[in-house]
């Protein structure tokens, strides 16, 4: 202890030399006896011999284990009084014994004016528990492309067999457009944000020194986020079509394979009507970006289905031990925390796209089956031949000329057939589901800021920490790769499905799981503030269970490092007739949640 004034200690030896008392260490009894004790023989020096009776009689000796009588204002001190083990119905005062009920918490120290403070407490512990509904917001899978990165476009990878089928002006007006997709690669930004309701509970409590204990649990449900292609479509399906739709794409294949563009019979429907529902049901999509072990790899091209789905939870739990307070000033209290914690987070994702098995060009222009094209009208929203059907799939709607009737409402379907089999390319889905399990569990530390009062306060608290992370990555899917290739020998345009057969139905499917362990860091930053109000308002003042209880609000961020997530773990490889399947391939990168919450805390 530092005193940073000399005039105080001076003072106060001065102060100890000149002073005297009397202390006692037991009251005196009462003046009379009571049952049980012993009355001493009377002394009376002034019998002895020697002594005349004008002596003035002196003090008797105290024998051991007797109390003296104080003496009056003149003379000596009374006789004796009652031995102090005259027995148990002896009384005694409290004063100046120590009472058993003053055990209080004390806090002495000299402040920066070098003045003694003080402080006092015999509340013992104080416990709190506190009730929060969250609304939390995942973080998105971000910016990354949803397939192989690097691969070429299905724009470039079409660019000869779209220009012989129309004009290079046509090319030009997708290639330098961008905003008219054409079976365009996509991205997981397209997924809307993952939102989620949870709850959290908190329960501990501060001791008289303000330090003190707290364990916090917190669960958050399911966010399911999912984006369809069909939806930000200009090209919409017509619900009446779709009864024949569903004879078109089942087996057997109505359409004919042997590539002349004519529809088999269809009880009731005319090849005029079957024509005119395929132009208005297929629609230009999205493309999947794969690595088929050529060059530039292949953009496969779905157009009656894509749309991908993105799904997020997370829960954890965090045992605290807070610390005398580092800063303790009169509003303003700073502790340091340390603690440990285990949290689970658990992300996937899926990705479906669905394709007819068909290519398609205008019939006024087709000269047979160009590889790998499925024409379609430039994207505009706009039905420029006004043949009823907006932007044409197989037709190139062109209204330049001013007439509107530039293109043709004839379009040339037709499945391509493997000229090994004899079998024409049916309609098939591609799915892929990826999912990561991740275990964080270890220690942390931080600290906790109080500033405020009773009435209202606002405190939050600041942790890092280094977690185990144990991860488990599982991947299958079934049909990557670019299905409407049917030619083995063309080395271009290899194909890439194997074909079913009746002893193996899933020939394309493929399973993998992996298990990991490392090290992650972990960062959360919370602020809440609490409020006294419920004294302010009607009915739930007269409430008891909210006599001591606060209304509370913030906000909480926890952002972990070195996270595998399922959107960035995969090897987008699709060429199963080669022995190329996706498979897993880590890349780790963070993850994140930011939850408001809005609750009530008691204080008992």
């Amino acid at each position: 202890m530092r005193l940073l004034h000399w005039l105080a200690p001076v003072l106060s030896i001065v102060l100890i030399s000149h002073a005297y008392s009397t202390v006692h260490a037991q009251g005196y009894p009462p003046a009379g006896l009571q049952s049980g004790m012993i009355q001493p023989v009377s002394y009376n020096p002034a019998g002895f011999p020697g002594f005349s009776q004008n002596t003035q009689a002196l003090p008797a000796p105290v024998q051991p284990g007797f109390f003296q009588a104080a003496a009056g204002n003149y003379g000596y001190p009374t006789p004796p009084g009652i031995p102090t083990n005259a027995g148990p119905e002896a009384p005694l005062n409290a004063f100046p014994q120590m009472t058993p009920f003053e055990k209080m918490f004390q806090q002495h120290r000299v402040d920066k004016n070098g003045l003694w403070t003080y402080r006092g407490s015999n509340a013992g512990k104080k416990y709190f528990l506190s009730m929060e509904a969250l609304f939390a917001r995942y973080q998105n899978p971000g910016g990354a492309l949803i397939g192989n990165v690097g691969t070429e476009s299905y724009l470039h990878m079409v660019e000869d067999e779209l220009v012989d089928a129309t004009d290079q002006d046509t090319y030009d007006q997708y290639n330098e457009n961008t905003g008219l997709p054409y079976f365009d690669q996509q991205h997981f930004n397209r997924i809307p944000k993952l939102n989620a309701p949870g709850v959290r509970l908190r329960w501990g409590w501060t001791n008289d020194d303000d330090s003190g204990f707290e364990v916090t649990g917190w669960w958050i449900t399911q966010a399911n986020s999912s984006w369809s292609a069909i939806e930000n479509s200009t090209h919409k399906p017509n619900p009446a079509n779709q009864g024949i739709m569903d004879i078109l794409l089942s087996p057997p294949n109505y359409l004919d394979p042997a590539g002349t563009g004519v529809v088999s019979s269809i009880p009731g429907v005319t090849t005029a009507e079957v024509n005119t529902v395929l132009q208005n049901e297929l629609m230009n999509l999205g493309g999947l970006p794969l690595d088929d072990g050529t060059l530039n790899g292949v953009t496969v091209p779905y157009d009656l289905d894509f749309r991908v789905k993105s799904i997020s939870q997370a829960w954890g739990t965090n045992a605290t031990w807070m610390s005398t307070p580092i800063v303790d000033k009169k509003s303003l209290k700073v502790r340091g925390l340390a603690g440990a914690r285990y949290m689970q987070v658990r992300e996937g994702f899926s990705f479906v796209g669905r394709d007819s098995g068909l290519l398609y060009s205008d019939a006024t222009n087709i000269a047979g089956i160009r590889p790998d094209l499925k024409l379609f009208s430039k994207p505009t929203g706009t039905d420029e031949n006004q043949d009823g059907i907006v932007d044409n799939a197989g037709v190139v709607e062109d209204d330049s000329t001013g007439g509107g009737t530039t293109g043709t409402s004839t379009a040339f379907f037709a499945a391509p057939v493997d000229p090994v089999t004899g079998q024409a390319v049916q309609p098939y889905t591609t799915w892929v589901n990826s999912s990561v399990q991740t275990h964080l569990a270890g220690p942390e530390v931080g600290f906790q800021f109080d500033l405020g009062g009773d009435k209202f306060k606002i405190w939050g608290q600041t942790k890092v920490g280094i977690m185990a992370n144990q991860e488990q990555i599982k991947l299958n899917g079934d049909n990557v790769g670019m299905g409407i290739r049917a030619d083995p020998d063309d080395v271009d345009r290899p194909k890439a499905l194997i074909d079913p057969t009746p002893g193996n139905p899933n020939p394309n499917a493929f399973s993998s799981t992996q298990n990991h362990s490392h090290v992650s860091p972990l960062f959360e930053q919370s602020i809440f503030m609490e409020m006294a109000i419920f004294d302010k308002v009607p009915v739930l003042k007269r409430m008891k269970m909210l006599e001591e209880a606060k209304f509370k609000v913030g906000y909480t961020y926890i952002v972990a490092g070195e996270i595998a997530r399922p959107y960035d773990s995969i090897r987008w490889q699709g060429m199963p007739t080669r022995g190329l399947f996706p498979s897993i391939e880590v890349d780790r990168q963070s993850w994140s949640v930011g939850t408001w919450s809005v609750g009530i805390d008691w204080l008992y």
